[in-house]
This record gives C-alpha cells, structure tokens and sequence, in this order.
C-alpha cells in the first residue's frame, strides 16, 4: 500500500493534534521533508508575539525612570523646604531607581487623582529614606526633595495603583511622536 501524498493544502487543513502526531511519525520513520512540511505549518499557527506598547511603563534594561507620578491627596506628608523647594512624603521605589532617575534630571509629580494634571511638579535633586507609618512588610519609603516649577504634568503608567512611571523609552517615543 502506498503512503498518502501529503500536499500542503491537506496539512493546513488537519487540526493541530492531529499534526503535530504526523510529524512524530514522519521523524519516526525518517521523513524528514514530511516533518519539516509539518513543522512549517505548525510555525505558521504559533501565536505572533505581539509587539511591546511604546507606553507600557514597564522596566527596560538601560532605562531609567524619568517621571515619578503619585496620586498625593491634598499634600498628604509633603512638607516645605524653602520658597521653591518641596519633600514628597514617603513613597516605597527602589532607591536604585532613585538614583539612576536623579542622575538624569527626573520629575515628580503630585496628583489628587490619576485624571487630574499633577498640583505640584518639579525637578528631583535628592532623595533620603524615611520611616513609613503603614503596617506592609516594606516600611521605608523614599522621600524626594524637589525643585518646584509651575508645569503641571498628566499622569503617566500602567496599573491602578497610587504611583505611575514615565520611562526615558517612552519619553523618547514621545518625542518622535511629536515630530
């Protein structure tokens, strides 16, 4: 009995488990171009990766965080420090973002809400570890010093949380956008 004539009409048309067990038999059996046809159909139905949005506020290797937005009703535990200055109150970031971001010439931003344009904004220029007064397993928070200016910014990041973050990819990606 002669073996099927496998065209490639009658591979796309089998369901993939139906598939995937005709390319074992064909490796089995050593037919090797039967596998290698099946295998480029079954390559052919993998799912696309989906590319990255330019704006997902995730971490990128070699970036750091350009814009710190915070939902700070009312200035909840922002203090003065000067005519221009401002601290943050304590929010939980990694100090080594921190640092990067500072290094960088950062931003900050104060929000009563994630649609409101941020109440107070400014330029970091430094940060100090403080104490937080919630019960969570991570009680020390960054506090940032900033140098106000009277921009306000709208709120940036992903998530339903209290903090967003303006990556410098996205920054750039901004950037082109507007050119």
């Amino acid at each position: 009995m002669k073996a099927p004539a496998w065209s490639r009409d009658r591979l796309e048309a089998m369901e993939t488990p139906q598939l995937k067990q005709l390319m074992a038999n064909a490796q089995q059996r050593g037919a090797s171009t039967l596998a290698a046809d099946c295998e480029a159909v079954l390559l052919e139905r993998s799912p696309k990766p989906k590319p990255s949005a330019p704006s997902s506020g995730k971490r990128r290797a070699g970036n750091y965080v350009c814009e710190f937005h915070f939902v700070c009703e009312h200035d909840r535990g922002v203090t003065s420090d000067g005519d221009r200055f401002f601290w943050s109150g304590s929010w939980v970031v990694s100090e080594e973002e921190v640092i990067k971001s500072i290094q960088q010439g950062a931003k900050l931003a104060l929000h009563n809400a994630r649609d409101d344009l941020s109440y107070r904004q400014g330029k970091i220029i430094d940060y100090r570890k403080a104490d937080r007064d919630m019960v969570k397993k991570r009680n020390v928070g960054i506090e940032f010093l900033v140098a106000a200016d009277e921009q306000p910014l709208a709120w940036f990041g992903d998530g339903t949380g209290e903090k967003g973050y303006k990556w410098a990819s996205d920054a750039r990606h901004d950037e082109q956008a507007d050119r």
